[in-house]
């Protein structure tokens, strides 16, 4: 086999193979005339493997329709998700995709685009596709697959009669219509798949304007993206399965000098810590061997920005000795999986990762925690006549992270809230982050570790604060500032800082009010059944106690 490199226009390395088999090269050519087309590519290359096995390409119609350029004879799979304003353009462009697919290609078409591409390959009849009538949100079912179930923009024209041809093997219905939304069939050699709806999109995009369509496809965001891969694995690609989970790094403490003379060289543990001077390039970390390079500040080159922590931080303690590792399982684990080092640890010592491998949640709950998520865990050290109150942490550190962001000017309408007893929400039903405390007593004292995950610039797989911005900006006009980890993380330690030494100082009290006004909870009905085959008590929540549980009154 021989592999050539075509110069075609605007597509300079594209791979052709010259085979006595018939082969097609692992190219994949993106054609999306619109806005959207940055966004389509990123997402199929988190689906393939485009780092070895297949390479990306943009087409635009003058490329599609230059007859000196072969791109039809090097390509594996052609992703259509766009099409030209000009209806003559468009027409050609089709047509030339059409014959792609004729001749043996294999095609994906989303939305209005993948109508058009269907029409011209006869596996729809319809008046015309080229005028666009919105969007609207639906309720899409695998037909496979009870379980799918997720919500998506579809992109139907409502006044075209349209129908799929009676060979066309249908993979998903709108459940509410039953009309079909994913369709394959074969044409001659080649293959095409249909979606109507525009899975490729992010949820968090802007066609989706109104809130409660912003909620639903962020709920179902999880199955969308499962769904955008199996597309591809209908059409005969390989998607990405190895999912290989990133190496741990070595971890760099910013503190004061004094600090680094306390520490001792090792601290054996579920993660064992090594501390050292310098980095001569030869320390290397496991899952259970974290090696600690000492200094003054966190380089920027190792993705945390020092500088806009250090002048957003307002802390007498917290967060003032900070040790950040890029990656690493769980800085829950690190800390309080290693008691001798917690013995050493100053008070507001706070660890801080970029990507997690093995967050920790609640009940062994696993927090996914990719990049772009806020994980810390935080050391403090609480007087034991606080005994019975610990649990006010967790409500404490949600608290904090809220107020942390709805505390700037103009980010105060942010529908950003407290669930009980330890996560936080965006309004009633979305889920960004959660509080997981960890408690020892030990001479006189309670060793504490709260550890907290924040869903902040991470589009996926939910949503995060950075979304909520977005959409809010869309419904108002405002141009509100996407926030950074570094700046959220430390106005959270700012607020969490004042916002227990009130509790310290007054209960439960001084706490309640901000409480309440952030809580998702009022007027929540709850019911009871003290028995099998007893009626069911029917109340409604209205407070926590000073212990930090839920009251109800029935």
């Amino acid at each position: 086999m021989k592999v050539n490199f075509f110069l075609f226009e605007g597509i300079a390395g594209m791979t052709s193979i010259e085979s006595s088999v018939d082969a097609k090269p692992p190219n994949i050519v993106i054609y999306s005339d619109d806005d959207d087309a940055g966004q389509l590519r990123s997402g199929v290359a988190k689906i393939l493997d485009c780092s070895s096995r297949y390479a990306l390409y943009d087409l635009g119609s003058s490329e599609i329709l230059d007859e000196q350029n072969p791109w039809a004879e090097n390509v594996s799979l052609l992703v259509v998700a766009g099409q030209p304003q000009d209806e003559e353009t468009g027409r050609k462009v089709f047509k030339a995709f059409g014959r792609y697919v004729k001749n043996g290609g294999r095609a994906i078409g989303f939305g209005m685009p993948g109508l058009n591409l269907a029409a011209h390959l006869d596996v729809v009849t319809s008046t015309s596709f080229f005028v666009r009538r919105g969007f609207e949100c639906e309720s899409i079912r695998l037909t496979d697959s009870v379980e799918e179930e997720f919500f998506s923009l579809l992109d139907c024209p409502d006044d075209c009669s349209f129908s799929f041809a009676e060979d066309a093997f249908v993979l998903a219905r709108s459940t509410e219509s039953s009309r079909p939304v994913i369709v394959r069939a074969g044409i001659n050699t080649g293959l095409v798949l249909v979606c109507s709806a525009r899975v490729d999109l992010e949820a968090g995009h802007a066609l989706a304007e109104k809130s409660d369509v912003f909620v639903k496809l962020k709920q179902s965001n999880p199955t969308r993206l499962n769904v955008f891969g199996k597309l591809f694995e209908f059409v005969g690609m390989e998607i990405r399965r190895d999912h290989q989970l990133p190496k741990p790094t070595i971890g760099h403490l910013a503190c004061q000098s004094r600090l680094q003379k306390n520490l001792l060289p090792s601290y054996p543990g579920r993660i064992s810590v090594q501390f050292h001077d310098t980095d001569r390039g030869d320390l290397e970390a496991t899952d259970e061997t974290l090696p600690v390079v000492f200094g003054s500040s966190i380089p920027r080159s190792l993705g945390f920005n020092w500088v806009v922590y250090e002048n957003a931080l307002k802390t007498e303690s917290l967060g003032r000795a900070l040790l950040y590792v890029p990656v690493i399982s769980s800085t829950q684990t690190l800390i309080d999986g290693n008691l001798k080092l917690m013995a050493h640890l100053p008070d507001g010592f706070a660890a801080v990762a970029t990507i997690q491998t093995a967050g920790r949640g609640r009940r062994r709950n696993v927090w996914l925690s990719p990049e772009g998520c806020m994980m810390v865990s935080f050391h403090l050290r609480i007087e034991k006549d606080f005994r019975g109150k610990i649990t006010f942490l967790q409500h404490i550190t949600c608290l904090a992270a809220v107020e942390a962001i709805r505390s700037l000017d103009g980010y105060e309408d942010l529908d950003l809230r407290v669930k009980w007893p330890n996560d936080v929400y965006y309004g009633k039903l979305l889920k960004l982050g959660g509080v997981l405390v960890t408690s020892i007593a030990s001479q006189g004292l309670y060793e504490c570790v709260i550890g907290c995950g924040l869903n902040v610039a991470n589009s996926n797989p939910t949503v995060c604060v950075n979304d909520i911005i977005e959409q809010f900006n869309r419904e108002t006009g405002k141009q509100l500032d996407l926030l950074s980890v570094e700046l959220v993380l430390a106005r959270m330690f700012n607020a969490f800082e004042r916002l227990l030494k009130d509790y310290l100082g007054a209960g439960e009290t001084s706490l309640l009010p901000l409480y309440y006004k952030y809580w998702i909870h009022e007027g929540q009905s709850v019911s009871y059944q003290l028995r099998e085959n007893a009626s069911r008590l029917k109340g409604e929540i209205v407070g926590i106690d000073k212990y930090g549980r839920s009251e109800e009154r029935f």
